[in-house]
């Protein structure tokens, strides 16, 4: 059987609540972010009518004041310098969309849909409202109204360069990949720099397994927004599916520069660490990641693979039953703890853990037989024979038509002869297949007292050093409990 490798797979850019409304304001600032035009008067007054010129002009200080708060990161200073302000038409479409990106900037996204709502029904074709409305609407979860909207923007101007792209993240997120190509590709025709475009091309380019094509979107990414630190966690994607764990990462460490307080860009990282065979650092960055969130049970999971391979089994352990807390049903995590278990002389637990991975296992894939002997052997190996009896009379269904395992099955249920199995084993001409039931029957010599015997078969499993296989690492270990005993 395979031992769990440490697959690389990587979390889609995630964003925690508060930034989402952030980054839409600062998108809707982008598009609103003067002043109002204002009418002027077509009719030249009497120059005796002129009143004085005023020092300054108080529309454009408040303007100037809202943006000062903004800047300063006080939205609620922006809102109170908007309402204190003496501006000439405050019920203005685009005045009133101004406001609603106040609101969303200090959280308050009811009172902003609010507000873009009512200069809908009064202006439906306003380019600002609609896209405002359309970015809350996915961010609430709404994508169908976010994406009418949007297309509704669209359809008025093509060339609206951020709603192109808002709507290609839409097409994205729902795996339509041709639409959102479409989207992303029209976005960056009319604005090149456009950094949700880039991000998004070079995620679709990821799930299209183009890394290459993707890093070259997320390094104009990088280029255009160098403080934005999802850019960089993108990017290092890429990188690490090309083989370029290094890059990936530094890639990492610039966005933890950039945001240390969120869990995903450590996780990703302690991942790439694994890769590398630096697994004190991978610890490291899972201790991060667990101190920001202790509920994600895939953190224990890559932190206990990390102690295991550091031959730090009781910390292993301890993740490893911490991701099953978490996680129950979590088929994966179980073989590892039941080897760990196996490892430790805690045979009767290694005996329950690789059953109910057994009991687990997807119904799509192919059964691995093997399992099922590593939990009998494991039973007897305890002392419990009785038990592995019964056990192996439950899976005989299971093991039916299974060839070698099943022949195998049936000498632990009566192992007064090895003559036959002994001699299927030696003429069993799958390498693989052969040293996986060296190994069982090394453990039904070593049951009864045939140490000899069995410590010759383990050193033949370790010697064809099948690398990845369960029955490699556990025949190592039971060599070594074996030297010395006669």
């Amino acid at each position: 059987m395979e031992e769990n490798s440490v697959p690389l797979l990587y979390s889609f850019t995630m964003r925690t609540a508060s930034s989402v409304l952030i980054v839409i304001a600062a998108l809707m600032f982008a598009a609103c972010g003067t002043a109002p035009d204002q009418m002027t008067d077509p009719v030249r007054p009497d120059p005796e009518e002129v009143p004085p010129e005023p020092l300054f002009d108080p529309e454009e200080e408040a303007y100037e004041s809202i943006s000062l708060a903004i800047s300063l990161g006080d939205p609620e200073q922006a809102i109170a310098a908007y309402e204190e302000a003496q501006l000439e038409d405050p019920d203005a479409p685009d005045t009133q969309v101004l406001l609603a990106n106040l609101y969303l900037t200090a959280g308050s996204v009811d009172d902003a849909l609010a507000i873009l709502q009512d200069v809908l029904e009064r202006d439906p074709e306003n380019e600002a409202a609609l896209l405002a409305a359309a970015l809350i609407s996915g961010h609430r979860g709404d994508r169908g109204r976010a994406r009418d909207l949007l297309e509704q923007l669209v359809e008025l101007n093509p060339q609206q360069a951020q709603a192109q792209a808002a709507l290609g993240e839409l097409q994205l997120r729902d795996r339509r990949y041709a639409p959102a190509e479409q989207a992303f590709s029209a976005s960056l025709e009319h604005e090149p720099d456009n950094l949700v475009a880039l991000v998004g091309m070079g995620n679709l380019k990821l799930r299209r397994d183009d890394p290459a094509a993707a890093e070259e979107y997320l390094d104009r990414a990088v280029e255009t927004a160098p403080e934005f630190p999802f850019a960089y966690s993108d990017r290092s994607r890429a990188r690490a599916l090309q083989q370029r764990f290094a890059e990936a990462e530094e890639d990492l460490g610039r966005a933890i520069e950039l945001d240390q307080d969120f869990l995903w860009h450590y996780y990703d990282r302690g991942k790439v660490r694994l890769e590398r065979n630096n697994f004190s650092g991978a610890i490291d960055d899972f201790n991060q990641a667990i101190e920001r969130d202790p509920t994600v049970f895939m953190t224990y999971v890559y932190r206990a693979r990390a102690y295991d391979r550091l031959q730090e089994r009781e910390e292993a352990i301890a993740d490893y039953r911490t991701a099953l807390e978490l996680r129950p049903d979590y088929q994966p995590g179980m073989v590892p703890l039941a080897v760990l278990l196996f490892e430790t002389g805690r045979f009767a637990e290694a005996a329950d853990k690789f059953g109910e991975a057994h009991r687990e296992r997807n119904e799509n894939d192919p059964t691995d037989y093997g399992i099922i002997l590593l939990s009998a052997l494991s039973r007897k190996l305890a002392g419990d024979e009785s038990g592995a009896r019964r056990y192996l009379e439950q899976r005989a269904r299971d093991l039916s038509g299974s060839g070698l395992y099943a022949d195998m099955a049936r000498y632990y249920l009566n192992p007064g002869s090895d003559a036959y199995i002994y001699r299927e084993v030696t003429r069993e001409s799958d390498r693989f297949l052969k040293t996986r039931m060296n190994f069982f029957l090394a453990g039904q010599y070593e049951v009864l007292d045939r140490t000899s015997s069995a410590r010759a078969l383990y050193r033949e499993v370790v010697d064809e050093d099948l690398r990845g296989f369960v029955e490699t690492r556990l025949a190592r270990n039971r060599l070594e409990e074996l030297q010395g005993q006669p």
